[in-house]
Protein backbone atom coordinates (compact mmCIF):
# COMPACT_ATOMS: atom_id res chain seq x y z
CA UNK A 1 0.00 0.00 0.00
CA UNK A 2 1.47 3.52 -0.95
CA UNK A 3 2.22 5.27 1.87
CA UNK A 4 1.90 9.38 2.16
CA UNK A 5 4.58 10.68 3.66
CA UNK A 6 3.06 14.03 4.09
CA UNK A 7 -0.29 12.73 5.74
CA UNK A 8 2.42 11.31 8.11
CA UNK A 9 3.74 14.56 9.04
CA UNK A 10 0.59 16.39 8.87
CA UNK A 11 1.85 18.79 6.37
CA UNK A 12 0.72 20.04 2.70
CA UNK A 13 2.55 18.93 -0.30
CA UNK A 14 3.73 22.70 -0.81
CA UNK A 15 5.54 22.38 2.75
CA UNK A 16 8.78 24.62 2.72
CA UNK A 17 11.80 22.17 4.39
CA UNK A 18 11.55 24.41 7.68
CA UNK A 19 8.01 22.99 7.65
CA UNK A 20 9.06 19.83 7.05
CA UNK A 21 11.70 19.94 9.70
CA UNK A 22 9.31 21.32 12.16
CA UNK A 23 6.99 19.38 11.73
CA UNK A 24 9.01 16.30 12.27
CA UNK A 25 10.51 17.40 15.30
CA UNK A 26 7.10 17.91 17.06
CA UNK A 27 6.18 14.51 16.21
CA UNK A 28 9.41 12.88 17.23
CA UNK A 29 9.24 14.53 20.50
CA UNK A 30 6.01 13.10 21.17
CA UNK A 31 6.32 9.42 19.92
CA UNK A 32 9.94 9.48 20.69
CA UNK A 33 10.35 5.69 22.30
CA UNK A 34 11.48 6.26 25.61
CA UNK A 35 8.46 8.62 26.23
CA UNK A 36 5.41 8.24 28.28
CA UNK A 37 3.77 9.23 24.65
CA UNK A 38 6.14 7.14 22.96
CA UNK A 39 4.87 4.79 20.14
CA UNK A 40 7.97 3.22 18.28
CA UNK A 41 5.98 1.74 15.16
CA UNK A 42 4.30 5.87 14.53
CA UNK A 43 8.10 6.84 15.11
CA UNK A 44 9.93 4.75 12.31
CA UNK A 45 6.88 5.67 10.19
CA UNK A 46 7.11 9.47 10.74
CA UNK A 47 11.18 8.74 10.66
CA UNK A 48 10.82 7.03 7.34
CA UNK A 49 8.79 10.12 6.20
CA UNK A 50 11.18 12.65 7.30
CA UNK A 51 13.78 10.77 5.23
CA UNK A 52 11.99 11.24 2.09
CA UNK A 53 10.72 14.79 2.40
CA UNK A 54 14.07 16.36 3.90
CA UNK A 55 15.96 15.36 0.61
CA UNK A 56 15.39 16.94 -2.29
CA UNK A 57 16.10 14.02 -4.87
CA UNK A 58 14.29 11.65 -2.56
CA UNK A 59 11.02 14.07 -2.27
CA UNK A 60 10.98 14.86 -6.75
CA UNK A 61 11.13 10.71 -6.75
CA UNK A 62 8.20 10.42 -4.24
CA UNK A 63 6.41 12.59 -5.79
CA UNK A 64 6.53 12.07 -8.81
CA UNK A 65 6.19 8.05 -8.65
CA UNK A 66 5.03 7.60 -4.63
CA UNK A 67 6.49 5.33 -2.16
CA UNK A 68 6.96 2.26 -4.55
CA UNK A 69 10.29 4.01 -5.24
CA UNK A 70 11.11 3.35 -1.69
CA UNK A 71 10.26 -0.15 -1.36
CA UNK A 72 12.91 -2.59 -0.74
CA UNK A 73 15.85 -0.79 -1.65
CA UNK A 74 14.75 2.22 1.23
CA UNK A 75 16.13 5.83 0.81
CA UNK A 76 18.96 5.43 -1.42
CA UNK A 77 19.99 1.83 -0.33
CA UNK A 78 19.53 2.93 3.71
CA UNK A 79 16.79 0.56 4.07
CA UNK A 80 13.26 2.06 6.09
CA UNK A 81 14.83 0.71 9.31
CA UNK A 82 18.02 2.84 8.79
CA UNK A 83 18.43 5.92 11.41
CA UNK A 84 21.08 7.84 9.89
CA UNK A 85 19.53 10.77 8.85
CA UNK A 86 17.95 10.84 12.40
CA UNK A 87 21.17 11.31 13.43
CA UNK A 88 22.28 13.53 10.87
CA UNK A 89 19.22 15.42 11.72
CA UNK A 90 20.37 16.46 15.02
CA UNK A 91 23.54 16.52 15.09
CA UNK A 92 23.45 19.28 12.00
CA UNK A 93 25.31 16.81 9.32
CA UNK A 94 28.28 16.71 12.01
CA UNK A 95 27.39 12.82 12.38
CA UNK A 96 28.77 11.47 15.75
CA UNK A 97 29.95 8.12 16.52
CA UNK A 98 26.86 6.86 18.51
CA UNK A 99 24.85 10.39 17.77
CA UNK A 100 24.56 10.13 21.99
CA UNK A 101 25.76 13.70 22.56
CA UNK A 102 23.47 15.49 19.70
CA UNK A 103 20.17 13.39 20.64
CA UNK A 104 20.63 14.09 24.40
CA UNK A 105 20.87 17.72 23.48
CA UNK A 106 18.07 17.80 21.43
CA UNK A 107 15.72 15.34 23.49
CA UNK A 108 16.88 17.12 26.77
CA UNK A 109 14.32 19.71 25.86
CA UNK A 110 11.68 17.34 25.49
CA UNK A 111 12.07 15.25 29.01
CA UNK A 112 13.01 17.40 30.86
CA UNK A 113 11.71 21.09 29.36
CA UNK A 114 15.15 22.80 29.53
CA UNK A 115 15.77 22.71 33.45
CA UNK A 116 11.47 22.21 33.41
CA UNK A 117 11.26 20.15 36.80
CA UNK A 118 13.85 22.94 38.37
CA UNK A 119 11.58 25.53 37.52
CA UNK A 120 8.47 23.85 38.31
CA UNK A 121 10.12 22.84 41.85
CA UNK A 122 10.49 26.11 42.39
CA UNK A 123 7.59 27.98 41.32
CA UNK A 124 5.31 24.87 43.18
CA UNK A 125 3.44 26.07 46.29
CA UNK A 126 3.18 23.52 49.15
CA UNK A 127 1.08 20.73 49.32
CA UNK A 128 -2.75 21.35 50.22
CA UNK A 129 -4.50 19.58 52.91
CA UNK A 130 -7.45 18.07 53.33
CA UNK A 131 -8.98 17.61 56.68
CA UNK A 132 -12.77 15.87 57.20
CA UNK A 133 -13.79 16.23 60.57
CA UNK A 134 -17.20 15.59 62.44
CA UNK A 135 -19.31 17.27 64.79
CA UNK A 136 -22.37 16.71 66.65
CA UNK A 137 -25.76 18.77 66.12
CA UNK A 138 -25.13 20.43 69.94
CA UNK A 139 -21.58 21.90 68.27
CA UNK A 140 -23.81 24.08 66.45
CA UNK A 141 -23.06 27.78 66.36
CA UNK A 142 -19.87 27.23 69.06
CA UNK A 143 -16.29 26.89 67.62
CA UNK A 144 -14.17 23.79 67.82
CA UNK A 145 -10.93 23.20 67.63
CA UNK A 146 -9.30 21.03 65.69
CA UNK A 147 -5.53 19.63 65.36
CA UNK A 148 -3.59 18.32 61.96
CA UNK A 149 -0.24 17.60 60.86
CA UNK A 150 1.63 19.85 58.43
CA UNK A 151 5.09 20.66 57.22
CA UNK A 152 6.75 23.74 58.38
CA UNK A 153 9.94 25.80 57.18
CA UNK A 154 12.76 24.03 58.89
CA UNK A 155 14.17 26.58 61.48
CA UNK A 156 17.61 25.00 61.50
CA UNK A 157 18.26 25.96 58.09
CA UNK A 158 15.45 28.39 57.78
CA UNK A 159 14.21 26.24 54.57
CA UNK A 160 17.18 26.03 52.42
CA UNK A 161 18.28 22.37 53.42
CA UNK A 162 21.95 23.87 54.26
CA UNK A 163 23.42 23.35 57.44
CA UNK A 164 24.93 26.21 59.43
CA UNK A 165 28.06 27.24 58.63
CA UNK A 166 27.84 24.97 54.98
CA UNK A 167 26.77 26.14 51.78
CA UNK A 168 25.45 25.08 47.72
CA UNK A 169 27.68 23.75 45.62
CA UNK A 170 27.31 22.68 42.29
CA UNK A 171 25.88 18.91 41.97
CA UNK A 172 28.92 16.52 41.48
CA UNK A 173 26.16 13.56 40.13
CA UNK A 174 24.99 15.87 37.25
CA UNK A 175 27.57 18.62 36.74
CA UNK A 176 24.96 21.41 37.60
CA UNK A 177 22.73 20.64 33.88
CA UNK A 178 19.99 19.44 36.76
CA UNK A 179 19.44 16.10 35.43
CA UNK A 180 21.32 12.78 33.85
CA UNK A 181 21.19 10.56 30.76
CA UNK A 182 21.55 7.35 30.05
CA UNK A 183 22.07 5.18 26.67
CA UNK A 184 19.98 2.95 25.24
CA UNK A 185 20.64 0.57 22.80
CA UNK A 186 17.89 -0.69 19.95
CA UNK A 187 17.40 -2.10 16.65
CA UNK A 188 16.90 1.10 15.83
CA UNK A 189 20.45 2.58 17.09
CA UNK A 190 21.23 4.48 20.52
CA UNK A 191 18.25 6.74 22.24
CA UNK A 192 19.06 8.55 25.37
CA UNK A 193 17.20 8.90 28.28
CA UNK A 194 16.97 12.14 30.19
CA UNK A 195 15.88 12.26 33.84
CA UNK A 196 15.85 14.66 36.96
CA UNK A 197 19.07 14.52 38.76
CA UNK A 198 18.02 12.54 42.04
CA UNK A 199 21.13 14.19 44.20
CA UNK A 200 20.07 17.61 43.71
CA UNK A 201 16.30 16.86 42.28
CA UNK A 202 16.70 19.13 39.21
CA UNK A 203 18.46 22.22 40.70
CA UNK A 204 21.92 21.53 39.33
CA UNK A 205 23.06 22.58 42.93
CA UNK A 206 23.27 20.75 46.15
CA UNK A 207 23.99 21.02 49.85
CA UNK A 208 28.42 21.15 50.51
CA UNK A 209 26.49 20.24 53.78
CA UNK A 210 22.94 18.85 54.44
CA UNK A 211 20.58 20.47 57.24
CA UNK A 212 20.52 17.00 59.88
CA UNK A 213 17.04 18.38 61.10
CA UNK A 214 15.04 18.10 57.59
CA UNK A 215 17.19 16.17 56.27
CA UNK A 216 17.92 18.77 53.44
CA UNK A 217 14.46 18.79 52.73
CA UNK A 218 13.77 22.53 53.95
CA UNK A 219 10.89 21.29 56.04
CA UNK A 220 9.65 19.54 58.62
CA UNK A 221 6.75 17.98 60.26
CA UNK A 222 4.82 19.49 63.33
CA UNK A 223 1.50 19.83 64.89
CA UNK A 224 -1.23 22.47 64.05
CA UNK A 225 -4.39 23.76 65.40
CA UNK A 226 -7.20 25.42 64.27
CA UNK A 227 -10.48 27.15 65.42
CA UNK A 228 -13.70 27.16 63.19
CA UNK A 229 -17.22 28.43 64.52
CA UNK A 230 -19.38 25.96 63.06
CA UNK A 231 -22.80 27.46 61.58
CA UNK A 232 -25.86 27.23 63.51
CA UNK A 233 -27.65 26.49 60.49
CA UNK A 234 -25.27 23.71 58.89
CA UNK A 235 -27.58 20.80 57.92
CA UNK A 236 -24.59 18.99 56.43
CA UNK A 237 -21.52 19.15 54.38
CA UNK A 238 -19.49 22.50 55.09
CA UNK A 239 -16.01 23.48 53.41
CA UNK A 240 -13.61 25.76 54.90
CA UNK A 241 -11.06 26.88 52.66
CA UNK A 242 -7.73 28.00 54.27
CA UNK A 243 -5.28 29.85 52.44
CA UNK A 244 -1.64 28.97 53.15
CA UNK A 245 -2.90 26.63 55.92
CA UNK A 246 -1.24 23.70 54.34
CA UNK A 247 1.99 22.28 54.16
CA UNK A 248 4.71 24.81 53.29
CA UNK A 249 6.60 24.83 49.97
CA UNK A 250 9.89 23.28 49.22
CA UNK A 251 12.49 25.26 48.97
CA UNK A 252 10.78 28.32 50.88
CA UNK A 253 8.05 27.93 48.72
CA UNK A 254 4.44 29.25 49.57
CA UNK A 255 2.57 27.03 51.39
CA UNK A 256 -0.48 25.09 50.09
CA UNK A 257 -4.16 25.52 51.58
CA UNK A 258 -6.24 23.50 54.02
CA UNK A 259 -9.08 22.78 53.00
CA UNK A 260 -11.27 21.01 55.79
CA UNK A 261 -14.81 19.26 55.51
CA UNK A 262 -17.05 19.66 58.42
CA UNK A 263 -20.02 17.16 58.24
CA UNK A 264 -22.49 17.04 60.56
CA UNK A 265 -22.97 13.74 62.47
Amino acid sequence: MAKDYYQTLGISKSATPDEIKKAYRKLAHQYHPDKGTGDEAKFKEINEAYQVLSDDKKRSNYDNFGSADFNGGGFGGAGAGDYSNFYDFFSGGRRQPSGFEDIFDIFSDAFSGGGYAQQQEERSKGEDLHLEVRVGKKDLGDSKIFEYESMIVCEECDGTSVAKGSKMITCKTCGGRGQVQQATRTPFGTFSRVSVCGACKGRGQAPEKECGDCKATGRVKTKKRIEIRIPVDLDNDYVVVVPKGGNAGKLKRPAGDLVVNIRVK
